[in-house]
């Protein structure tokens, strides 16, 4: 009986890594990133206990506050690209102009390193103001300057758009399981040593500056190859124009940003006008419900660059099939998370840092739902960006943005944290409903390209 299973073993193994169906090209891909994603999950949780023990509630909360306005700052400042390497750089590989790739990923490095320059000067400015707000101590402001400055300057963005136009997501992914890995490292040496903020500053650092360096090695491994169009095509890839460029950049930066300040700026919000315990507790919740949105953001960038590559060739029928078939497999997951984190969500907050903690409960249904909300979705940006509407998803999130901003100034001075959490489920709604109502533009015109002669 083994016998005739290996030979059909065989064959299943065989069409999962050579079949060219969008859908299995998006698994496949996003394997690779779940891979790394899945050890940055199990490496989060030990962590995230040794930070959340070491720290304290109150102590917790001003280390995410402060991570957290890295993060918003380096989304203001700081362009993300690698989007843009994957929209105007698969049309490059697929027509054979890899001289055209390569002008276009040193574009966009000096685009985001630039970025990252002014990044470093704004945090200079801003420091001060936070140090009184919280009383930092000189090696805390230090510290904290060092971290934004080692986040700032590392250009990883472009690599990964270069890494995933070039359809080497395996490389991708072990650019991005450095980081978990390096923090968990640090963070255990922490512990048997001396824990302290300066010294998960450190730490938190250095896992950015070893992915920064992981992920360019990935790519000065040089392989311009990318797959071939099956069934023998061809296409004129026609570099874009300045506007072109500068639009999609804005956009997708834009809609990034949204994002960022949605996810982060609502911690340092409640951090600043309710307080670092909080805030503890708000992120605790946000970080567990969070790492539903990594398992979405597995499926999603893998989606976007065969949508990318679906839109490039003209294959517009093709590329609605598969929105459709990633809205299902997405919505029926979401659904059963979320019945996983309504059972063991208490347990999975006591477990990971005590029983002070589980105050966090209620927040954590409350933002895990919101999230579930968003992946839920996850398609529909993905194929606004890729179907060159863009500015489509941007309206969507700034609406959300706003949306979010009128209820934290209703419920947080009455409601805190938990009203800040029931923003966050709004805003997610609404920003959701507004996507799907977007994309049923994309979905339902069709492109006039053909994949015999398409351009881009």
């Amino acid at each position: 009986m083994l016998e005739k299973l290996k030979p059909v073993s065989r064959k299943m193994l065989s069409r999962w890594s050579s079949s060219e169906d969008s859908l299995i090209r998006v698994f496949r891909n996003s394997s690779w990133l779940f891979s790394a994603k899945g050890v940055g999950a199990v490496l989060s949780i030990f962590y995230l206990a040794i930070l959340t023990r070491s720290l304290g509630v109150a102590g917790f909360g001003e280390f995410m506050v402060i991570v957290g306005a890295i993060q918003v700052l380096t989304a203001i400042l700081k362009l993300q690209t690698w989007q843009a390497v994957v929209q105007f750089g698969v049309p490059y590989l697929l027509a054979g102009q890899h001289k055209a790739f390569r002008r276009l990923s040193a574009q966009n490095f000096w685009i985001e390193f630039i970025g990252g320059l002014v990044a470093c000067a704004a945090l200079w400015l801003m420091l001060p103001f936070g140090a009184e707000q919280f009383g930092w101590s000189i090696p805390v402001e230090q510290a904290i300057m060092g971290y934004g400055v080692i986040v700032f300057l590392s250009v990883r963005s472009t690599p990964t758009g270069i890494l995933r136009a070039q359809d080497r997501f395996g490389g991708n992914a072990f650019g991005d399981a450095i980081i978990p890995i390096v923090r968990f490292g640090g963070a255990l040496v922490l512990f048997v040593t001396h824990p302290s903020m300066t010294g998960f500053l450190i730490v938190w650092g250095l896992s950015e500056f070893v992915s920064f360096v992981v992920m360019w090695l990935m790519v000065w491994r040089r392989d311009d190859s990318v797959r071939p169009l099956s069934d023998g095509a061809t296409i004129t890839a026609v570099p874009p124009s300045r506007r072109e460029f500068a639009a999609f950049l804005l956009f997708t930066n834009l809609a990034y940003l949204v994002s960022v300040i949605r996810e982060r700026l609502v911690v340092v919000i409640v951090g600043f006008f309710v307080g670092p315990a909080a805030a503890g507790l708000f992120r605790l919740a946000d970080q567990i419900a969070n790492s539903l949105n990594r398992l979405a953001e597995v499926f999603a960038r893998p989606l976007f660059a065969e949508l990318s590559r679906l839109f490039a060739i003209g294959q517009s029928r093709q590329s609605r099939a598969l929105f459709w078939r990633s809205l299902r497999v997405s919505a029926i997951s979401g659904g059963v998370l979320f019945i996983g984190l309504f059972a063991l969500g208490q347990n999975i907050i006591a477990l990971i840092s005590g029983p002070e903690y589980l105050a966090a409960y209620p927040l954590l249904l409350l933002l895990g739902a919101a999230t579930i909300i968003s992946l839920a979705g996850l398609g529909l940006e993905p194929l606004l960006q890729a179907a060159g509407r863009a500015r489509n998803a941007l309206v969507a999130r700034v609406l959300g943005l706003v949306a979010l901003g009128l209820l934290l100034v209703m419920f947080l001075p009455t409601f805190g944290t938990i009203g800040a959490a029931w923003a966050m489920l709004v805003s997610a709604i609404l920003t959701t409903i507004i996507l799907f109502v977007s994309s049923r533009a994309a979905i339902r015109a069709p492109q006039t390209s053909t994949p015999d002669s398409p351009t881009v």
